[in-house]
């Protein structure tokens, strides 16, 4: 009975003398609750326009951002709670017009409390009615006045353009250096200057960044900010009904820029130990396209360190049966020996269906089952000179129509290349509201203005200085954003093609090298991608720091997270890790393929 007592009163002299340690080192001060992380995408008006709402959830989820879907029932908070819990609020179009009347004050304290918002196109602007407003109920908030034009017009919206000061603004906005014209309007290949729906704005206090000059400089894009640190950005853009008809990059570009730049939302880096990633693409259509290969090997164009997409048309024909005018892949004396040399350069794809301009002209007039034979002969010859699967694949022409991907799921191709969505990152697409890429990955063409290939980019002129710029700014944008994109062309011997790709590939491989790029075909990139959608990911702050928690039964090697920092030390406590930072940003790598890791860092200071 002694002993005991005896120690009871050791063990409270114990704690009593360190009390004043544990409170000097914070052990018993009271700790605020770790807290998921995690975007709000606000749905004012559930089941109204489920295709945008699939548009957003698509991109956000691609771009590995946390996020949630929240109504007003997930407000009852206080606004230092509600920052806390959602740093970003997410406003998408057509799902918005009608606030309940307690909202906009919701909004603006949240704001004043340094929240961020982004709000797309149409939010508040009807009553409870469904009356159009003179005045939407959040034009004070964001500083702009996106109602009907003074007077009355009911004509409120129109189609024009989307223009931006400065070639290098558009690039901080995530626009990939290639998309705008001579007049810092973005474009397309094929089309030039796009058309986008606008309502008719007026700016009241907001910072204008993107316009419509056609309308008298129409805001198209504009930021307030507040001594909070909260900030209202307003995009004049119906972004996800783009994205339903396969343009893909107003959103994903302005969800990016507001997430990251912005809000400095953590997210899951959609690229392969986060480093940006660069596939180059070659289509090879006919035996007018054998010639150039040599000279492009001695070039330094195609070297092994380097894993290019090269897609090819197996058949002996080109453009009707019989013509003799193809690759001719299975000939030991004309194509066979170099899809058998170029293996070492990259992944051998399937360049359409066997006779390239026929296929491209006839596609939709042949009977399925004449598509699909002719689709199987390309990849089949492919498969069997190179001993692997032919796993992507490339429209000839461009021609894609989407019951050829119904073919190429079935028979285990991975990716495509497509002249939609042009100069964004890899999507599964949609069009017209469907998605039409199944489980396989779009890779858009990165256009220059209203071209693409090296043999368009000559035709029209372009210098070749120009074209040499264009791919050191598009590196450099890769690189920086940590995206993924692809540029495309035909070999070509001519000394300009053979200079601007030499002066990129030398670029390329020096990047690569210093480990700031990734050159990989399309395949590889996918089956990456593929992985990463299947991991689940969780971004807790603690007063200390993170704990972020990583899911994924295929495996976490090569995945990577992103931390904003803001400039103060961190210890990153964890297994299998290596990490880096760049800037504000640190960068957090498994290394392993084990299938959870806990991360956790540490503020130093």
């Amino acid at each position: 009975m002694v002993k005991i007592k005896l120690r009871r009163y050791f063990l409270s002299l114990t704690a009593f003398l360190l009390l004043p340690i544990a409170a000097s080192t914070g052990w018993l001060q009271p700790k605020a609750a770790p807290h998921q992380v995690r975007a709000g995408l606000l749905i004012t008006t559930p089941g109204t326009d489920q295709g945008t709402l699939a548009a957003y959830a698509a991109v956000l989820k691609e771009e590995g951002f946390p996020w949630v879907e929240i109504g007003p029932g997930d407000l009852n908070l206080t606004p230092g709670e509600l920052v806390a819990r959602y740093p970003a609020m997410i406003l998408p179009e057509g799902l918005n017009q009608v606030l309940p009347s307690p909202l906009p004050r919701v909004l603006t304290d949240y704001v004043l409390s340094g929240g961020k918002v982004l709000l797309v196109y149409d939010p508040g602007i009807r009553g409870a009615g469904g009356e159009r407003l003179p005045e939407p109920v959040l034009a004070g908030l964001a500083g702009v006045n996106y109602g009907p034009a003074p007077g009355g017009d009911q004509e409120t919206y129109d189609d024009g353009y989307w223009q931006f000061p400065t070639p290098r603004l558009a690039v901080s906005w995530g626009i990939t250096p290639g998309k705008l014209d001579r007049d810092n309007a973005v474009s397309s290949y094929g089309y030039g200057r796009l058309r986008y729906r606008h309502n008719r704005a007026r700016l009241l206090d907001a910072r204008l960044i993107a316009y419509d000059s056609r309308a008298g400089l129409n805001p198209v894009i504009t930021e307030k900010s507040y001594p909070s640190g909260g900030v209202v950005i307003f995009v004049n853009i119906p972004l996800g009904f783009y994205k339903q008809m396969s343009d893909d990059l107003p959103l994903r570009s302005v969800l990016r820029t507001f997430l990251i730049k912005y809000t400095h939302l953590p997210r899951l880096v959609n690229t392969p130990q986060g480093k940006g990633g660069l596939v180059v693409n070659f289509h090879l259509d006919s035996n007018a396209h054998i010639g150039p290969l040599r000279a492009m090997i001695q070039r330094g164009v195609f070297r092994p360190d380097l894993q290019y997409s090269i897609h090819i048309t197996a058949g002996p024909d080109t453009y009707r049966p019989g013509d003799g005018y193809g690759f001719d892949a299975a000939s030991p004396l004309k194509g066979r020996p170099w899809v058998e040399l170029m293996q070492k350069y990259g992944a051998i794809g399937s360049h359409g269906g066997w006779i390239h301009n026929y296929f491209a002209a006839n596609l939709e007039k042949l009977p399925r089952q004449e598509v699909w034979r002719y689709l199987a002969l390309n990849c089949d010859t492919l498969s069997r000179i190179t001993g692997r699967p032919v796993l992507e694949y490339s429209a000839p022409s461009g021609n894609h129509p989407p019951f050829v991907n119904e073919w190429l799921q079935q028979h285990g191709v991975l990716a495509y290349y497509s002249p939609g969505d042009t100069g964004s990152s890899p999507t599964q697409s949609i069009f017209h509201g469907r998605q039409v890429s199944g489980n396989l990955w779009s890779f858009p063409i990165t256009p220059y203005q209203e071209y693409a290939a090296l043999e368009e980019l000559m035709t029209a002129g372009v210098p070749l200085a120009e074209v040499k710029g264009w791919f050191d700014d598009l590196l450099d944008f890769i690189e920086e954003e940590h995206v993924i994109r692809l540029v495309y062309t035909h070999a070509n011997k001519k000394e300009y093609a053979l200079e601007a790709l030499a002066h990129l590939a030398n670029r390329a491989a020096r990047d690569q090298e210093e480990e700031r790029l990734l050159v990989w075909p399309m395949s590889r990139f996918a089956a990456f991608l593929n992985r990463y959608e299947q991991t689940e990911a969780t971004f807790n702050q603690e007063p200390a720091g993170w704990v972020i928690k990583l899911r994924n039964k295929a495996g976490l090697a090569d995945l990577t997270v992103a931390v904003y920092t803001g400039g103060d030390p961190y210890r990153v406590i964890g297994h299998h890790l290596t990490w880096r930072q760049e800037g504000e940003w640190l960068y957090i790598t498994t290394t392993a393929g084990i299938v959870d890791n806990d991360i956790y860092l540490r503020r130093l200071k």
